[in-house]
């Protein structure tokens, strides 16, 4: 029988008798590079919307809205811009734990554990071992959520800004952690509760990526109609573009180093 033909029929009969277990770890690094690939999917959109979105400013926005308003009538206005100003609030939510100020926050409460994992494998020759680790788990147990409406203020001039759907820049104010109050168990070690609480202060500068409109009667930065970028983030537009360029350079390097991962051990499994 020639070489090559004996080389093919020896390697269809590896594969044939490939242990399906073998698979499980290059299937999980093929569905990780299939996320940082989503991941950085994402990103590049964002960068996307917020190119596309045009550079304005407060006083050019009511300016502009008052003329489309006299030409097609009230409601007509409605663009996507980029700006910057200061938070202003009259009257700002107030923290519950913290006891700050704000224009929105979040309450996340979060358990701690670990958790007992047994893990059995089989090598080439059928023997099997099991091993014992202990890992640890996070589990949310309460999350609180709050926004107000507040205003985006440059120079004399003042615009609304409806925060629902916002991504917002926050700001870590509390954290606790509390010490177990359950006994363990054969499967499970409490480490103790958690308490984060994070907020959106109702001053400072921000930087703004929104639809502008009146469709509701007065002139407002909301979420966009359909697909696009609504972001309330403090610095100014080059740090959130550079910020955007640098985890879309990095979901892009994890995907290529986890996709030639996954053939190295597709390969290694092949043949071994």
């Amino acid at each position: 029988m020639p070489q090559s033909i004996t080389h093919q029929t020896s390697t269809k009969r590896r594969i044939t008798n490939l242990d399906p277990s073998l698979l499980i770890i290059p299937a999980l690094v093929g569905a990780g590079a299939i996320g940082t690939g989503l991941a950085r999917r994402h990103q590049a959109k964002k960068l996307d919307h917020l190119l596309e979105a045009r550079s304005s400013s407060v006083a050019e926005l009511l300016d502009l809205q008052a003329t489309v308003a006299a030409q097609m009538g009230a409601g007509s206005f409605c663009e996507r811009v980029k700006l910057s100003g200061e938070i202003v609030c009259d009257e700002p939510l107030i923290a519950p734990w913290s006891g700050e100020p704000c224009v929105a926050f979040v309450d996340i409460t979060t358990s701690l554990m670990e958790v007992r994992q047994e893990r059995t494998t089989t090598d080439s020759n059928g023997n099997s071992r099991t091993s014992i680790s202990w890992e640890r788990r996070e589990e949310t147990l309460e999350s609180l959520e709050r926004r107000c409406t507040f205003a985006l203020r440059h120079g004399n001039q003042c615009m609304q800004i409806d925060p629902t759907a916002a991504e917002l820049d926050l700001e870590t104010v509390f954290s606790d952690l509390a010490p177990p109050t359950a006994p363990s168990t054969h499967n499970t070690r409490p480490l103790g509760t958690r308490r984060n609480e994070a907020i959106l202060r109702p001053c400072g500068m921000v930087f703004v990526v929104a639809e502008c409109s009146d469709a509701n009667g007065s002139l407002t930065l909301k979420a966009p109609t359909g697909n696009g970028l609504f972001v309330v983030n403090r610095g100014s537009e080059e740090d959130f573009s550079r910020n955007i360029r640098r985890w879309r350079r990095i979901w892009m390097a994890s995907t290529w180093t986890l996709v030639a991962l996954a053939m190295l051990m597709l390969l290694f499994v092949s043949f071994s």
